[in-house]
């Protein structure tokens, strides 16, 4: 059966969050407009992800060179063909007084004189919403990119509703685990119902062979007790040395960070497990940036990481008020500072981890909602022997100009990762910071 081949008009945003989009669009045309090599040349060296981006976009385009000249149009294995558009516009198509020295312009007009001149559908695709509404109102047909879009099931799809008799029940308390007939997937979140209505939380180990339960009211990480389900469930597969690499999402309030870090100092000044607790989090400032910030490396930093500060001083009190007993008020160096110096703790900048090899820590990102996939992978790829990775982050709450709910790292992490041993995941669902917090939360 034939199908009109359609032609895709691409945006720099695109090439500049997925470098291999040029590839995604089947047996179709894809038109890069000349405007947007510029633009994506001059992000080249910029060290981010976006610089990263430009200069592999840039090097496959410079690949296809070998083929033919790229004005005309060069063909893909897959039947896509590549061409760079020059100067497909006038000056009067778009509305007065438009200024065609703007790069969004300049695309938008491509995309209208081609529209107006092709017979084939032409789409503009573009990850700038502005950009899209501009399209619609000039009666240009637009889309998101879709392909680094990933749907997560329902939550009540990721919880299993398991009835138990008195007998397991008694067996569960006495041996902490109840084998199963059927095995289900590894490290899935269970809810166990009693004869009385009861309700425990359970997971499945990374065979899936057992259901475990550490939950009494003994088990406090650092102190830490879960105040639901969705917490106990957290807590389970972060103090599981078997499960290297956890996923946690959840509204602000749930917990995520402060249920990573209770477990990380457990895990890493009690039980010795790991050598070291390194935190890290993406620099994205919320709301209108700041500027530059004086000083050193760890005092420029200090801002973004305020909130992994906040949490450990909370974790760490009890220690501080302990040291204040003994020396008064003339305690110098606070718990964190002297964590630190004993290289027990490490605070991080995202920036600085490409490259790195980390053995044996217990590792918490925290506002991961803010990286790209490729991002993400970066950082699980640093982890050595031994290593535990925490994730925690909120896909409602993204600061990322490129990034939404279905194309962040933390949604194709759950989506790709899913069902492996070393994988697990918790969507945490009820604020405990405050009862203020909660409310307001729900009401604003």
């Amino acid at each position: 059966m034939y199908r009109l081949q359609k032609v895709y008009v691409l945006d720099s945003s695109v090439l500049l969050h997925d470098p291999n989009a040029i590839v995604r669009f089947q047996d179709n045309e894809v038109i890069i407009p000349y405007v947007v090599l510029e633009e994506i040349e001059s992000k080249k060296r910029i060290l981010e992800n976006i610089g990263r981006s430009a200069r592999e976009a840039i090097r496959f385009l410079d690949s296809l060179r070998a083929k033919g000249q790229l004005s005309q149009g060069v063909l893909l294995p897959n039947g896509c063909k590549v061409r760079i558009e020059l100067n497909h516009y006038s000056n009067d198509i778009l509305p007065l007084n438009s200024d065609l020295g703007l790069a969004d312009n300049r695309i938008l007009a491509v995309s209208l004189s081609l529209t107006r001149e092709e017979a084939r559908p032409v789409i503009l695709v573009t990850k700038d919403i502005a950009m899209r509404v501009k399209a619609d109102a000039l009666g240009i047909l637009t889309d998101d990119y879709h392909n680094d879009k990933v749907v997560l099931p329902a939550l009540t799809e990721e919880i299993l509703s398991l009835p138990l008799d008195d007998k397991e029940v008694a067996g569960l308390y006495q041996n902490k685990f109840i084998p199963l007939k059927t095995p289900l997937s590894p490290n899935r979140c269970v809810k166990a119902v009693l004869s009385d209505d009861s309700i425990l939380p359970l997971v499945s180990t990374p065979d899936g062979e057992r259901l475990v339960y550490h939950m009494g009211k003994g088990f406090a990480p650092w102190d830490v007790r879960p105040r639901n389900l969705e917490q106990s469930w957290a807590l389970e597969m972060l103090n599981n040395p078997e499960i290297r690499l956890v996923n946690l999402m959840g509204p602000a309030g749930t917990g995520k960070t402060l249920l990573a870090l209770a477990s990380g100092l457990e895990q890493t000044l009690h039980s010795e497990t790991y050598i070291r607790m390194l935190c890290a989090r993406p620099i994205v400032p919320f709301g209108k940036d700041i500027g530059f910030l004086p000083g050193e490396k760890d005092q420029k930093v200090r801002p973004y990481m305020q909130p992994i500060y906040d949490n450990l001083e909370f974790l760490l009190r009890a220690r501080r008020e302990k040291e204040r007993e003994k020396g008064g008020e003339a305690v110098v160096e606070s718990a964190i500072d002297l964590l630190i110096k004993k290289r027990q703790l490490e605070i991080e900048v995202l920036t600085y981890i490409r490259g790195r090899s980390i053995p044996n820590q217990f590792i918490v990102i925290d506002e991961a909602q803010n990286l790209s996939a490729h991002e993400v992978k970066t950082i699980i790829t640093r982890a050595g022997e031994g290593t535990k990775i925490v994730l925690c982050g909120d896909p409602d709450q993204i600061d990322h100009p490129y990034l939404d709910k279905e194309s962040n790292g933390l949604a194709h992490l759950a989506s790709r990762l899913a069902g492996q041993s070393f994988y697990g995941q918790v969507r945490l669902i009820r604020g405990e910071r405050s009862e203020l917090a909660t409310r307001a939360a729900g009401l604003l």
